[in-house]
């Protein structure tokens, strides 16, 4: 029977929960790697090798489940990673996302890296340079996202606006992934209105080159690898061209922005969002005030549904970009966590919801791997 792990990456080291195949009973063990932010994880199922992007000690990998590590920051001068990926056909192949958003390769499992040329003529290239404080993550390159049946084609997304872009050569040449998304910001349109006409289009324009442009969350559907989903701070997107253009799939949800997404393995139609509510809160830029729900699709975005059971009526927190992932078992399980420290499962996609763990530090990446 396989057995399934949760890795939840925290700011102060990593935690496992693991479970055999029905995820009714769960066994915990760490921290690992205490004292250490773990932001994000890749898994390389032949080799059973894990992978860690950190906050200070760059790129970390473990062949025991998170028991030992050793550091893989060879060629890689940003020691202040946020993504980390594996080529899905070559497991020699790894990519990184740093600080300031470089995209960074390596050919030899980490051992040594170099910096992907490539993308520093990527379009939007002088909005990556430099630093800022908005968010939670600042300036990086957070997201890297492969056609699994052909990996030269490759989505990589920054947390610059309109920093979502798409290569089909591996990485040699890039264009923007936007088509769709930068004529549809609701926000940008309800601002224009309250200016005179002639004044309206630059002040569209001036709305969507501001954070509501920013992308938090991309998933490419694993068993159609066209279809990819997409969680912008303005809302929730589809497309059917591995990013050329993308149809709004927002209605239905209470709140169009949100940061994590999830999308099923092998049904095309079904995802995964936890919408937040888009405001001043006293903790965080952007937060969740009571109740926490997760929506679902079954319909590729043309319908959403509420799932609660389970789930609390009463917090006020965040569920970060990376914080929420799908295990590949035939009824997939939904797991995610919150900046407050709570671990929740689903064993049965979302329709019911246990809690895994409790005052954790705040929880920046979830990983479901099948081992």
């Amino acid at each position: 029977m396989p057995k399934v792990t949760v890795f939840a990456g925290t700011t102060n080291g990593l935690y496992a929960f693991e479970s055999d195949a029905r995820r009714t009973k769960w066994k915990r063990r760490g921290p690992y790697l205490k004292g250490t932010s773990v932001n994000h994880f890749a898994y390389e199922p032949k080799s059973k090798t894990l992978y860690a992007a950190t906050l200070d000690q760059g790129v970390m990998t473990s062949k025991t489940l998170g028991r030992s590590w050793t550091s893989l920051n060879d060629g890689l001068p940003i020691r202040k990673v946020w993504s980390v990926a594996v080529n899905p056909k070559d497991s020699n192949q790894l990519w990184t996302g740093t600080h300031f958003s470089y995209l960074f390769r390596s050919n030899d499992r980490g051992r040594t890296w170099s910096l992907a040329e490539g993308y520093l003529q990527a379009p939007g290239k002088e909005q990556r340079w430099g630093d800022w404080a908005m968010g939670t993550i600042g300036n990086s390159l957070h997201g890297i996202h492969f056609d699994p049946a052909d990996p030269k084609r490759m989505i990589v997304v920054s947390s610059t606006n309109h920093g979502v872009v798409r290569t089909a050569d591996g990485g040699e040449t890039w264009e923007y992934a936007r088509n769709g998304v930068f004529e549809s910001c609701p926000a940008a349109a309800q601002s224009s209105l309250e200016k005179p006409p002639d004044e309206q289009a630059q002040t569209v324009k001036e709305h969507l080159d501001s954070v509501h442009a920013c992308t938090h969350r991309v998933g490419v559907v694993q068993s159609s690898p066209n279809v990819v989903y997409r969680q912008m701070h303005c809302g929730v997107y589809r497309s059917d061209d591995f990013g050329s253009t993308w149809r709004d799939i927002s209605a239905g949800l209470p709140e169009r922005h949100g940061f994590p997404l999830a999308v099923h393995p092998r049904d095309a139609q079904t995802a995964f969002v936890v919408p937040a509510y888009q405001g001043k809160c006293d903790k965080h830029n952007s937060c969740i005030i009571g109740a926490l729900d997760v929506y679902r699709t079954r319909s590729g975005g043309r319908s959403w549904e509420k799932l609660s059971d389970g789930l609390p009526r009463d917090v006020h927190c965040v569920v970060l970009r990376h914080g929420m992932d799908i295990d590949r078992l035939q009824t997939p399980g939904v797991y995610f966590g919150t900046t407050t420290g709570d671990v929740f499962a689903s064993p049965d996609s979302g329709d019911r919801w246990m809690r895994l763990a409790t005052k954790l530090p705040r929880v920046q990446g979830i990983t479901a791997v099948t081992v």
